[in-house]
């Protein structure tokens, strides 16, 4: 049986889905917007928010350390929604346990802004966030990436730009609940509903495929990527990716670890404090970035 607090999370997704009229048939991006709002959930009151221009791209940092470790941190919404507001307790929690600071970025959303400006803008936020910190400019000791859902698939392909570029690499990862493969041909959850399909083609402009690497990561070439942990959950659409993805970077001779959590639906890490299994995906993070990004 599901525990109380898991139903009270469960209960207010539904809700907020609800209030904004989400339909499965069509993408509505007011209402895809409008079902992703500030969960109101306490975060530590010793957090700072810094709003920030990080070479160009609007930015916020969750500070709880300026000394501590730094993670650039993309936000899920299906690339049409989400920001700050609906992701605070999870930054911010993050950055808590972390005992660092988050660069939560605030990358254009489609369809006003299409695919590959955001992992453009990724990219750029990351390399910014090694030269400067919440204090000022200063190299990072230790420099991470994370994203959850859509936000998974901007930072490895944040990543993917930067093996190119042979610019800044994070020296690890955290991909919560990655949306990795945009193919609804093949993706469980890309391909779930008409309105999943239309968020996908929201994002990419015409001519572009949805099998394209820098896309759906689910595809390319992971040789040389830093440690990586990805969370899933037994009740996440997603789960089929993460699984996938780390099997892929593992093949390529990449450190990847799968954490999968019972009973845990797509993105339940935003529900920190409230939900103690979000709090404690939280915590596991933490611990593998405080390990693994300095090394």
């Amino acid at each position: 049986m599901a525990s109380s607090q898991l139903q009270t999370a469960l209960a207010m997704d539904a809700r907020n889905r609800e209030a904004a009229r989400i339909s499965p048939d069509k993408l509505d991006v007011a209402a895809a917007r409008a079902s992703l709002p500030d969960l109101g959930l306490d975060i530590p009151a010793e957090i700072q928010q810094i709003p920030i221009d990080a070479g160009g791209v609007p930015a916020v940092w969750i500070n709880a350390n300026a000394d501590g470790p730094r993670i650039v941190y993309l936000h899920g919404g299906g690339f049409v929604a989400g920001g700050l507001p609906s992701h605070r307790s999870l930054v911010a929690w993050l950055a808590y346990e972390l005992g660092g600071a988050v660069l939560f970025v605030d990358y254009g959303l489609a369809p006003e802004h299409k695919f590959p400006s955001q992992i453009d803008q990724a990219n750029t936020a990351l390399t910014w966030a090694a030269r400067n910190g919440p204090a000022g400019p200063g190299a990072a000791g230790a420099l991470a990436i994370a994203g959850d859902s859509a936000g998974a698939a901007l930072a490895v392909g944040a990543m993917l730009q930067a093996r190119a570029k042979g610019s800044v690499m994070p020296g690890a990862a955290v991909l919560l609940c990655g949306m990795l493969d945009l193919d609804p041909a093949t993706s469980a959850f890309a391909g779930s509903t008409q309105r999943m399909i239309e968020m996908v083609a929201a994002y990419l402009p015409e001519g572009t495929k949805v099998t394209d690497p820098l896309a759906s990561p689910l595809r390319a070439d992971l040789a040389g990527f830093p440690p990586m942990l990805l969370q899933t959950g037994t009740a996440d659409g997603c789960r089929r990716d993460s699984e996938t993805f780390t099997q892929r970077l593992q093949k390529a001779g990449g450190d990847a670890t799968l954490s999968v959590w019972p009973d845990m639906f797509h993105v339940w890490q935003r529900f920190a404090p409230l939900l103690p299994e979000a709090h404690q995906a939280l915590i596991e993070a933490a611990a593998f970035l405080r390990a693994k990004a300095g090394a």
